[in-house]
């Protein structure tokens, strides 16, 4: 058993279908990332730096190695292994000619989405299915899961 892990927080973890659905969705989720990493030719961290370039749009290397909370250099590897795999090209920056822009290829993001489009269509479809009562009471609880992941994550910091 793990420090500050009881034997309650053990049993809740699978405690009723919907703790239960919940991890089942964190473990696809991590599969589902294993697969696209493993479709694109990269490893995690550099999926979740595409994941960064499709959210947010073309970034400087500080601010992407900002975002997957890395240092500076290890961001610039980052960047020369998707720009080797054709995944983003460098271009200057529109108002700041010090900077260059991360920016994602095309190519790339086509492809992500081929491979995602099964996912969000199923899981879109599923939403649009929801009464105006059962949105309200699922966004109401996903807001709240959000909440507690976030403060989880913020707490697991390493000293």
């Amino acid at each position: 058993m793990t420090s500050g892990t009881t034997p309650t927080a053990q049993n809740r973890a699978t405690d009723g279908p919907v703790m239960e659905n919940l991890q089942l969705i964190g473990l696809l989720t991590r599969l589902v990332e294993q697969r696209l990493s493993q479709v694109l030719g990269i490893n995690s961290t550099d999926l979740s730096a595409i994941e960064h370039l499709i959210t947010d749009g073309p970034l400087t290397a500080k601010d992407l190695a900002d975002r997957l909370q890395v240092s500076t250099a290890a961001s610039t590897h980052i960047v020369d292994r998707l720009e080797r795999a054709g995944h983003v090209t460098r271009q200057p920056h529109t108002t700041d000619r010090r900077k260059v822009l991360v920016v994602l290829a095309d190519t790339s993001k086509a492809r992500l989405f081929e491979h995602l489009a099964p996912l969000l269509d199923g899981v879109s479809e599923r939403v649009d299915k929801l009464s105006g009562a059962e949105r309200e009471v699922i966004e109401h609880f996903l807001a709240g899961v959000v909440q507690i992941y976030t403060a989880a994550a913020e707490g697991m910091t390493s000293s």
